[in-house]
């Protein structure tokens, strides 16, 4: 017992080193007195390559039925430099077609694509199959296990984006393989790949793309288009919280992009749009979604403001729009979900709330005005039949937290929903436990450490030899354990179901 917890304190002191020393190399900015989220997040390359790279607009050039056959045509493995694109630094696409046999295409596979100068992203028939988008990765071999179902037999196509952002560029396979292989059939990949140019280093640099972080993202246009590397932001009161808690939006819209994305969940309980009680110097929505980098928000208010009648109605509008002025300050790309309609319940001593069904459709009206109004997509929840959605309480049951998801996603992707199979439910887990992880830096229980009047005192005895325990830097040190969870969370969402 005493080892187990010896090695969980040197885990802890171990993170704490590697998350100070460094924190620049994550998504999540560290809460700090020169680091408050004041300023908007710093820009990263695969933000950049998303925003003007032409190739990287929606499925862009990794779709699987593009026509690449007039691309210019390049032997890999080589460095592109003594290819034809001499001295040429950004993005360069490269797409091949190749005949998989049908004994591999039905079981685990592997993609190898050697080392790649200097990051990639990769498809194969439309789908992301795996990546690299940190600077330092050129000397390692790409090797991406694809689950049975992701090739197909016959012709499949593959696509990589390639970014290089200084001297040699490409798919030069210094190290490792270029081959695909599986069931003990090997399919070689050298030889002619076509390829085309995209954002080159001067664009994603240029001057007139250095803008703010909030002019950076354009409104949705009538459709639910996720971006590579967007960071999806939840917003609301209880059910949103038990929403993020039980992972079901989050897993249903993870399964069915082919993006990497992120989640984060800045809700909390017995919020609404008149007041987001906090701890004193814990910071506004704002702080919190400009440390996070939140590109799109889900805002789901007024299941509890609908309780003070219609007459209140133009008062939540107005507090609402408030509200969201602020959240326009970090991204105009916001979802408004309306509330759901109230049980009745089975329980007579418990109050009635579904006499407040009248009020919910009137707020649910003036929420899509308001999203309509100011460009936002509207997901409408207030029609549908909630029966067995609630606990004895207002609030949903787990069964309920899925049905809700379910009816946002298909509103927002108008995709089947996946199966809740034994992949869906593995998926779901391993963003429990990062949900988890999220919580515990985002709202610790001991705030007054982090925010309060204690924020000079240790907050235990020492755990490294001469130092003490400071909470602020215990609660940095989860931010790595955050991003470890979500490199699992990718790797188990592009296995097929």
């Amino acid at each position: 017992m005493f080892l187990r917890h010896y090695a969980l304190l040197l885990f802890l002191a171990l993170a704490a080193v590697a998350a100070e020393e460094g924190a620049n190399h994550y998504r999540i900015k560290p809460r700090s007195s020169e680091n408050d989220g004041s300023d908007p997040p710093t820009r990263k390359w695969p933000e950049l390559i998303g925003l003007h790279d032409p190739g990287s607009q929606g499925n862009g050039w990794a779709r699987e039925g593009l026509n690449h056959e007039n691309w210019e045509v390049m032997n890999l493995p080589i460095h592109w430099e003594k290819a034809g694109l001499p001295e040429y630094d950004g993005v360069v696409w490269f797409r091949r077609t190749i005949e998989v046999p049908a004994l591999m295409a039905n079981a685990e596979a592997t993609l190898e694509l050697g080392a790649i100068d200097d990051m990639d992203v990769t498809w194969i028939n439309g789908k992301r199959v795996g990546g690299h988008e940190q600077p330092g990765d050129h000397f390692t071999p790409r090797a991406y296990k694809l689950a049975p179902g992701a090739l197909k037999p016959g012709r499949n196509n593959i696509a990589v984006r390639v970014f290089d952002h200084g001297h040699g560029g490409g798919i030069a396979q210094t190290h490792g393989k270029l081959e695909l292989s599986g069931s003990g059939q090997k399919v070689s990949l050298a030889g002619p790949w076509h390829y085309k140019v995209g954002a080159s280093l001067q664009i994603l640099l240029s001057p007139e793309n250095a803008i703010s972080a909030q002019d950076a993202y354009q409104p949705f246009k009538g459709e639910f288009a996720l971006k590579s590397n967007d960071v999806v932001a939840f917003a609301g009161g209880t059910n949103t919280v038990k929403q993020f808690e039980s992972g079901f939006l989050e897993t249903i819209l993870t399964l069915e992009s082919s993006e990497r994305l992120y989640f984060r969940d800045l809700a909390w309980q017995a919020d609404t749009v008149y007041l987001q009680q906090r701890p004193r110097n814990f910071g506004s929505h704002l702080d919190l979604l400009r440390r996070m980098g939140a590109s799109i928000i889900i805002a789901n208010f007024g299941q509890v403001e609908a309780l003070d009648g219609a007459t209140r109605l133009p008062h939540f509008l107005t507090a609402y729009g408030e509200l969201l002025d602020h959240f326009e300050e970090c991204t105009p790309r916001i979802v408004l979900v309306s509330p759901h309609r109230f049980e009745k319940p089975g329980d007579h001593l418990l109050p009635d709330l579904s006499q407040h069904n009248g009020d919910i459709a009137a707020y649910s009206e003036g929420i899509r005005q308001l999203a309509q109004q100011r460009g936002y997509l509207y997901v409408g929840m207030s029609q549908l039949d909630s029966s067995g959605w609630a606990s004895s309480s207002s609030h949903l049951n787990s069964e309920g937290q899925w049905h809700w998801a379910r009816n946002v996603a298909s509103q927002l992707t108008e995709q089947p929903i996946p199966r809740r199979g034994t992949h869906f439910e593995l998926l779901r887990k391993k963003i429990g436990q990062k949900n988890l992880l999220w919580r515990q830096h985002w709202r610790p229980t001991n705030w007054s450490f982090l925010y309060g009047n204690r924020q000079q005192v240790p907050s235990s005895r020492d755990h490294r030899p001469g130092q003490p325990r400071w909470f602020p830097r215990e609660v940095n040190a989860i931010i790595p354990l955050i991003e470890q969870a979500e490199e699992n969370i990718w790797k188990t969402g592009t296995q097929s179901q």
